[in-house]
């Protein structure tokens, strides 16, 4: 969002550009990138650990502030963005979390790597559980 990319300028495969960057220089391959200049941040993977330690802490952080601001469990909606957390199986996933896993674009590689990924928690009640 709002970066420029200057003419002539690669920018490699499985990239990230971060917002606002005015991307003046090569970037490589699978990493994340931003600034002004921009400049390669991290790698793609390091990126995806990060994320991975992030979410849980995130989707603790969403249920316990949706539970004080409107006195209730949050529901599939508000943790749409989490159900990797606690879901493996595409084939048995709400509407709403279907569609949530057909925006990463290609949908039979997200249902395979859903299938192999490990879930933390058994289920989205069995999470809400687990945080006090």
């Amino acid at each position: 969002m709002h970066s420029t990319i200057l003419k002539g300028v690669h920018i490699g495969q499985n990239v990230i550009i971060g917002a606002n960057s005015l991307v003046n220089k090569d970037i490589p391959d699978n990493c994340v990138a931003a600034g002004n200049p921009c400049r390669k941040i991290m790698d793609l993977s390091e990126y995806h650990q990060k994320r991975k330690k992030a979410q849980l802490k995130e989707a603790t952080e969403l249920v316990q502030l949706y539970r004080e601001r409107k006195g209730k469990e949050p529901d599939e909606r508000a943790l749409h963005e989490f159900f990797w957390l606690f879901s493996d199986d595409p084939d048995n996933l709400p509407e709403l979390w279907k569609h949530m896993n057909s925006l990463m674009g290609n949908e039979a590689l997200t249902n395979e790597v859903m299938k192999q990924h490990q879930k933390s928690f058994t289920d989205m009640n069995d999470f809400l559980k687990s945080i006090k």
